[in-house]
């Protein structure tokens, strides 16, 4: 493994083994996790779970619910209308490393690809908001086919992937190294949180 590049077969072992690893704990925590194959038999991976927004929850406010102190604050629940967010991991042969494709399908079978909107339905951090709206050339998503499927999805361009993830883990000689059990995870953890992607406090290294 010529970290932090991978070949499609090393990859595929990381799709496998980060299922093995995360599965069970992501399962539990509502986020459905698939190992699919495309029709060309090139192998990718799903996170699968429903998006969630704050809403105002009426009737009296119970001790420990009020915030700052506040008895106006109004109280909040996380809700969801039925809508989901799609997370895939496909290998990019051009750049020898997983690329996020992203997508939210609303209750009514909408296909949102607007980023900013996106971005307002699963990340709740305003400074990752901020962060992703100051990149240039649209924001740091952009719109592309999916390699696999052949349809419209979001994604977050790959380019400083290998840099980011030599900065994370430069070598056995200089820092912690990462494996193919771990790769996806590392991965995931630098860029995940950008669109709402987070993993069980298991750990990666």
């Amino acid at each position: 493994m010529d970290y932090p590049y991978l070949t499609r077969k090393e990859f595929d072992v990381c799709v496998e083994l980060f299922v093995a690893r995360y599965g069970s704990a992501l399962e539990d925590g509502g986020t459905r996790v698939e190992q699919q194959t495309s029709s060309t038999g090139r192998q990718y991976l799903v996170l699968q779970r429903a998006v969630y927004a704050k809403q105002a929850v009426s009737g009296p406010v119970h001790e420990g619910d009020i915030e700052d102190d506040d008895p106006t604050s109004p109280v909040f629940e996380r809700t969801s209308d039925g809508a989901r967010i799609e997370y895939h991991a496909v290998y990019s042969a051009t750049w020898r490393v997983p690329v996020l494709y992203v997508r939210v399908v609303t209750s009514t079978g909408e296909v949102v690809l607007d980023g900013e909107r996106v971005c307002d339905m699963v990340t709740e951090d305003s400074a990752v908001r901020a962060a992703m709206a100051a990149v240039p050339f649209g924001g740091a998503l952009g719109v592309a086919d999916h390699p696999e499927l052949g349809v419209p999805f979001l994604y977050l361009h790959p380019c400083h992937t290998a840099k980011l993830l030599s900065a994370v883990a430069p070598g056995q000689e200089t820092g912690p190294s990462v494996g193919p059990g771990e790769y996806l995870a590392a991965w995931m953890s630098l860029s995940g949180a950008a669109v709402g992607l987070s993993l069980p406090s298991i750990g990666y290294c």
